[in-house]
């Protein structure tokens, strides 16, 4: 019952709802606004039909003019479809001025009259919609904005990423992230697709470095069924998936270099070729890239297509280490217990000395390390639990952290630089990208 039909002629009304009730059910008739002001304060009406005479002997339609701002007033979203006699087309012209989406000529055919509530309907329908969509990304964006300030940290540094990313997220430029791992880069650019316009769209992360060279394109761009041995059914690549959202390719820095040119082929026609199939398909999203590297690393010929990396990089946004922000642990810290002991029902709390213990550590994990000490700490309600090398030796014999610990001197000696800390540790670069998951570094 979305249709709710005003006119002061009882016949009229009649004809109304023997025409309207066979294709949308029952409709609600009444002979003035007055008497449905109650119905529209408890039904959600999409639809009224409303005559503009109600008074004997009135023609100007004023007091129909008049509803219609008051009904709007009540129901933004309703669709008003006035009903006017032959020959009145000024007033009719008046009332979409003041408001009325529609207006039907009395006399009308049924068949027009169908049609024009159809539309009333379809238009109120996508009004809500819409309504929806901003309310619901203006509370995203000013989620992620607190959010933001929490999980990436408060220093001066940080104000000035924060800046940038409220300059950048509502376009649609290419933002390359770079930084250490564990310094937020995902969840920076998660806000960044939260506070733009594309936040109702789906947000896709290609984690790059866990995806082999023979499944790159398969992942990507897609493949259909019979492209290969194991191609069972068509699949939906990573591009395709993120179309009208974002695509963040996480670690773009470690696509072979023999890939990228098929990376930036699809990026610059902005379509896909599924594998096994020749029909491109067009793409629209907004790309957000990460890596570890520096931008000195990734401005290496021999390591990354310069091309690629200009159609990536429109803008760029490092994030420090958090051992250069220490104005950031502290804050940081408390907002991970406040998570934790919330989740954990607990009530643990540190003292000012041990918050000073916090912030003269190093943190080679970074936000990532510093989180799961904070998570360790509550679910053993001792500080003790803390894993800095200031504070707990690992046992000589326990090779998990003895292995993690190497890995951690390695990685900082060589800048993050994968291949270089690959290359010392004598393992494959994949294998300490493994490893690096496995000990959450």
């Amino acid at each position: 019952m979305d249709i709710l039909a005003l006119d002061d002629d009882p016949l009229m009304l009649h004809t109304i709802r023997m025409v309207l009730e066979e294709s949308f059910g029952e409709i609600h008739a009444l002979e003035h606004p007055s008497a449905a002001l109650p119905l529209l304060e408890s039904i959600d009406i999409k639809v009224i039909l409303l005559d503009l005479n109600f008074a004997i002997g009135d023609s100007d339609g004023a007091e129909g003019l008049a509803w219609i701002k008051r009904l709007k007033e009540m129901r933004p979203h309703v669709s008003i479809i006035v009903l006017t006699a032959h020959g009145f087309l000024d007033i009719a012209v008046k009332s979409l001025k003041q408001g009325a989406n529609d207006f039907l000529e009395k006399p009308f055919s049924n068949e027009k009259l169908v049609a024009t509530v159809q539309a009333g309907l379809n238009l109120s329908n996508s009004q809500r919609d819409l309504a929806a969509v901003t309310s619901s990304r203006d509370l995203l964006i000013n989620q992620s904005n607190q959010l933001g300030s929490m999980v990436m940290g408060q220093s001066k540094r940080m104000d000035q990423v924060m800046h940038t990313v409220s300059k950048v997220a509502s376009t649609d430029a290419s933002v390359l992230i770079t930084g250490p791992h564990g310094t937020g880069k995902e969840v920076l650019a998660r806000l960044i697709h939260q506070q733009s316009t594309r936040a109702a769209q789906p947000f896709i992360n290609a984690d790059l470095s866990a995806v082999s060279s023979g499944l790159f394109e398969s992942t990507l761009f897609g493949h259909v069924k019979g492209a290969f041995t194991d191609a069972s059914e068509d699949k939906t690549g990573m591009m395709e998936g993120a179309n009208l959202g974002t695509l963040l390719l996480d670690e773009v820095g470690s696509i072979p270099i023999e890939l990228q040119s098929k990376l930036l082929s699809a990026l610059q026609n902005r379509e896909v070729n599924r594998v096994g199939e020749h029909r491109p398909r067009a793409i629209d999203i907004r790309l957000i890239s990460t890596s570890h590297k520096s931008m000195e690393a990734l401005s290496d010929p021999s390591q990354f297509r310069q091309d690629l990396l200009f159609r990536i990089n429109t803008v760029h946004i490092e994030l420090p280490p958090l051992r250069n922000r220490k104005d950031d642990i502290k804050p940081l810290a408390e907002h991970f217990l406040y998570q934790f002991n919330r989740k954990y029902d607990k009530g643990f709390g540190l003292t000012k000395e041990q918050f000073k213990d916090l912030e003269d550590y190093h943190w080679p994990g970074n936000i990532r390390e510093l989180r799961n000490n904070i998570e360790r700490m509550v679910i053993m309600d001792n500080t003790e639990a803390f894993k800095g090398d200031d504070h707990t030796e690992a046992p000589a014999d326990n090779l998990y952290e003895v292995e993690k610990r190497k890995i951690v001197e390695v990685m900082e000696r060589h800048s993050g630089n994968i291949t270089h800390a690959a290359a010392e540790l004598g393992i494959g670069r994949n294998t300490l990208y493994r490893k690096m998951k496995k000990y959450d570094l």
